[in-house]
């Protein structure tokens, strides 16, 4: 289920941070936006613009207000830069498109695997233990802790 984007009025500033398919999800906030004559710029994301993106969001001035449209796969990554540079939960919109996955850290290998959220079993891809995903979550690894299945 996807959020639609609001406009939040009376920023400094609006950043878009989005591939393409997120910008068409932006189209009509980008538009109020740029109706109001108000500042935006627009942040490309890519894979390897990622390692850029801290740089560009930490020179930006107080008041400005981010939007991030991206696929859940990516959308983690930069919640956690935008968090670190001191942006807040009222100062940025966050917008996942496509299926949800989560994370899965085998106890015996220590390798991740992808499953989709809902999944309570799975085989690890690296040493072919078959896991039982915990509800344990680890910030270490941002992923959940996968233990050996009972079988």
């Amino acid at each position: 289920m996807r959020i639609d984007p609001v406009f939040i009025e009376g920023k400094r500033k609006y950043i878009f941070c989005s591939d393409e398919h997120g910008l068409r999800v932006l189209s009509s906030v980008f538009e109020h936006v740029k109706k109001e004559k108000s500042a935006y710029e627009w942040y490309h994301f890519s894979a390897e613009k990622r390692e850029l993106l801290e740089e560009f969001l930490s020179k930006q001035k107080m008041g400005t207000f981010l939007y991030v449209v991206l696929p859940y796969s990516e959308l983690h990554i930069v919640q956690t830069i935008a968090a670190h540079i001191g942006f807040s939960s009222d100062e940025a919109q966050f917008i996942e498109y496509s299926e949800k996955w989560i994370s899965i850290f085998c106890c015996r290998c220590h390798e991740l695997n992808r499953a989709e959220e809902q999944q309570t079993e799975l085989t690890c891809h690296q040493c072919e233990l078959k896991l039982e995903v915990s509800d344990h979550y680890s910030e270490l690894h941002h992923a959940f802790l996968g233990y050996p299945a009972k079988s």
